[in-house]
């Protein structure tokens, strides 16, 4: 019996153990037209400050993620422009990620009205994702607004640091605001979906001074189904060497 227990506490250690650890943004790639934008990490690798108001500009991660959490900081250095910031996530390339964006304060352009708060989107193929038209109102092809949380008390502060984090699994998104008016608030929460593996990553568009830092990243394991077949043996084993002892 004290055998059967160390192996199923073994394979439970084994199935809860979670993997962190700080991201090191010198990895990480511009995605877009290079013009877009202009990302600038610190040597150590724990921040990158964007310093470009253009058009989308996208900064990605080389790795690609599922069933994660995503943990850091960030905000706008400057009381200049109220525009776009935000985070894309299951990125697969410029026609296939979500996008979650922040905007300070409503806005038209160009016929598109940006509205104070928050947009969950899904881009897929024909989202031209380059241009300030169709991002700007969450229309047109390609773009499929999953969630929508607007409002006169909802946009981010000038240099104001907001603590964010996603929880992105195989089936749901859950994605939470700390900092300002905001205590740990979860934005979005969506459940029965059907995630792929992308890149993680951040997005500005028409904002400038927008500075992420201490992004980590953390994943619980699953056990191996090897691993659930080896202990499923031992324990039959085990069963079996009993009896044949108790006859």
């Amino acid at each position: 019996m004290k055998l059967i227990n160390v192996i199923a506490s073994g394979l439970m250690f084994s199935a809860s153990v979670a993997y962190a650890g700080a991201i090191d943004l010198n990895t990480w790639n511009q995605s877009g037209n290079s013009s877009n934008g202009n990302w600038n990490v610190a040597a150590d690798g724990t921040s990158v400050l964007q310093t470009i108001n253009g058009n989308p500009t996208f900064f990605i991660s080389n790795d690609s993620f599922i069933n994660n959490q995503f943990t850091g900081t960030f905000g706008v250095e400057t009381t200049s422009d109220d525009d776009f910031i935000g985070f894309v996530f299951g990125y697969n390339g410029l026609d296939d990620f979500y996008l979650f964006d922040w905007k300070q304060s409503t806005q038209v352009y160009s016929g598109n009205t940006g509205s104070e708060g928050f947009t969950l989107s899904k881009i897929s193929d024909g989202a031209n994702v380059n241009s300030l038209d169709a991002l700007w109102g969450h229309n047109g092809n390609g773009i499929d607004v999953l969630g929508t949380d607007y409002g006169n008390d909802r946009g981010w502060v000038d240099n104001t640091t907001y603590e964010f984090t996603l929880n992105y699994t195989d089936t749901s998104i859950d994605i939470f605001i700390n900092g300002g008016t905001f205590s740990d608030e979860n934005i979005f929460s969506l459940a029965g979906l059907n995630n792929d593996s992308g890149n993680f990553g951040f997005f500005n568009s028409s904002q400038s001074q927008v500075r992420y830092t201490g992004f980590k990243e953390e994943a619980t394991s699953v056990p191996e189904p090897s691993t659930l077949a080896v202990f499923s043996l031992a324990i039959a084993g085990l069963f079996w060497r009993r009896k044949v002892t108790n006859k």
